[in-house]
């Protein structure tokens, strides 16, 4: 049974937290933030990649989120020689560890502004009992389907597990989309990764490491969760999805080559094929993640559908933040101008 929230830490009980670096409309962010610190998280840092954003008043004033401006006081502290990478993912690993290194949590788990920690068990107990402080703490993954119809609100939809599923199944499950996939998600099937503070774990983006011999950083281990999952809502509306892509072509080619794995960039040259108008780009983004009768099926067939009851206005109440698809797409393309010039109509 799904646990009930909200969940407030304990006296004396695990003090877990999480961190993440945002770039994104203040709704999403918020309700991140609002969304952990109702359901146990003790702190949640926040890294704004753009100093100017202007979510951190927003933010700042939220009990137990602790914003992090990163401009350049922060990059020539944080990496006095070189500054500013201009890779996102390794601005991600320094921030996550600036956070662990500063911290006073017991466990702190690195994830992203459009994942969300999911607990059907106790996750508070499931990190006392853990025995090994130098073996990660993995969240597996569940990507959001997008509802048949029209999205009415930021979250909605049904979500699919990952899977390890032969050519054949895979084709049987996605068809021909099977080959813009791995592991049966379109963005990541790794999950994301908690580790016990101060045990000699690096947090990564996905997965955490240890220094091994000769001083190289290594793959730490790993258990998987009993207790939670993490809900990723990859594109939380389609223009949502479209910058995300987009914001990853702009970067150069040597930081594509590291960032975009083969499946996520095939996506995005099938995005740009068929996305000439907001229309087309609508359609297109239907065409490979909307939930239809027959994808149903095939989910349902194989396991790998879920039903979670994931709704922020019933645990945050009047502090949730307006999830209306309009207002947040609205408010992304004040943040990203370059935006609506692609797609003026």
């Amino acid at each position: 049974m799904a646990t009930q929230f909200p969940i407030k830490p304990e006296e004396n009980g695990v003090r877990w937290g999480v961190v993440m670096t945002a770039s994104e409309p203040l709704a999403l962010v918020e309700t991140n933030v609002r969304w952990h610190l109702a359901t146990g998280a003790e702190t949640v840092f926040v890294f704004l990649d753009d100093p100017n954003d202007p979510s951190k008043d927003t933010l700042g004033a939220i009990p137990n989120c602790s914003v992090h401006l990163c401009d350049d006081h922060y990059w020539n502290e944080a990496k006095p020689k070189n500054g500013r990478p201009p890779s996102q993912m390794r601005r991600q690993t320094i921030n996550a560890n600036w956070a662990q290194s500063h911290c006073d949590l017991d466990w702190l788990f690195h994830i992203d502004a459009d994942e969300f920690i999911w607990q059907d068990g106790n996750l508070r107990s499931e990190l006392a009992d853990h025995r090994d402080p130098r073996t990660e703490l993995n969240l597996p993954v569940f990507e959001r389907v997008f509802p048949k119809g029209q999205l009415q609100s930021l979250f909605d939809g049904a979500f699919r597990a990952s899977s390890d599923l032969t050519s054949d199944q895979a084709y049987a499950v996605f068809g021909s989309f099977a080959s813009l996939m791995k592991r049966g998600q379109y963005s990541h099937g790794a999950g994301k990764s908690g580790v016990c503070v101060g045990a000699g774990l690096r947090l990564g983006v996905h997965n955490a490491t240890r220094t091994g011999s000769g001083g190289q950083q290594r793959r730490a281990a790993k258990c998987v969760s009993e207790t939670a999952r993490l809900l990723h809502f990859d594109g939380v509306t389609p223009l949502h999805w479209m910058m995300k892509a987009l914001r990853y072509r702009q970067t150069s080619s040597e930081v594509q080559a590291k960032v975009l794995q083969p499946h996520r960039a095939a996506q995005i040259r099938w995005m740009m094929e068929r996305s000439d108008t907001m229309d087309s780009m609508r359609q297109a983004h239907r065409s490979m993640f909307s939930l239809t009768d027959e994808r149903r099926l095939k989910l349902n067939a194989f396991g790998l559908l879920r039903e979670v009851p994931f709704k922020p206005k019933g645990v945050l109440g009047a502090d949730c933040p307006n999830l209306d698809p309009d207002a947040f797409d609205t408010e992304l393309f004040r943040r990203t101008p370059w935006l609506r010039e692609l797609f003026e109509e």
